[in-house]
């Protein structure tokens, strides 16, 4: 794991029955890694990973901040219990969705002479610090999911102590109010097309087909 600038939170168990045996990292989810604690635990995040770094090594908690908006780390006995919550999309208002849409209908987008009218449709935020042909090459490949544009840098996140254990909180939901992600999958063609709109200026910002077979064909604008 590479070495960056962390901003770090520390747990202090004054719980007594840590002290000298095994605690276990238990999710929701069931799964479990032993570790050896020290007096205090030590959380970061770094290059997207939740860690607990008190230890000779680092040890994943959470291996994917994109994916959750909060994290929950309690003492229970000679356990930390993490709890996290998914992040859920943000989801834009019908008429910036409809104006998307028909931007992309409008704005010669479909320079191979498909049919946009044909085909399904998926219009999703795009957060301000992402550039448009990174998100444009994102929403091209189906093999991506949406959170893969969330921040996950420590950044989007606070970390803060309570009595009983330590909360991470993501606090980056900023997104574009000019700019939106339209995926358009045609329905009689093995083609997905992803495209950025500037919703000021009713203009394509980026363009990204992926055609069955071929990989991404990007053409920026």
């Amino acid at each position: 794991m590479k070495t960056v600038v962390r901003s770090r939170v520390v747990l202090v168990l004054a719980l007594g029955v840590l002290g000298g045996s095994i605690a276990l990292f238990a999710t929701v989810t069931g799964v479990t890694a032993a570790v050896t604690p020290p007096a205090e635990h030590e959380f970061a995040i770094d290059d997207g990973q939740l860690v607990e770094t008190s230890g000779e090594s680092d040890r994943t908690v959470v291996a994917d901040l994109r994916t959750v908006e909060r994290v929950e780390i309690t003492g229970r006995g000679s356990h930390l219990v993490v709890a996290t919550t998914p992040r859920e999309p943000v989801e834009l208002p019908l008429a910036t969705r409809e104006r998307a849409k028909e931007i992309v209908r409008t704005a010669g987008a479909f320079a191979d002479g498909s049919t946009p009218d044909g085909a399904v449709y998926t219009i999703r935020p795009i957060p301000e610090s992402v550039r448009s042909d990174t998100a444009a090459v994102a929403g091209a490949d189906p093999q991506t999911a949406w959170t893969q544009l969330a921040p996950a840098n420590d950044s989007a996140f606070t970390l803060r102590e309570r009595a009983d254990g330590v909360v991470v909180e993501r606090t980056e939901r900023r997104v574009s109010d000019r700019r939106a992600l339209v995926v358009v999958d045609p329905v009689e063609r093995e083609t997905r097309y992803s495209v950025v709109v500037d919703l000021e200026n009713e203009t394509v910002d980026a363009f990204v087909r992926l055609r069955e077979g071929s990989g991404t064909s990007p053409r920026g604008r």
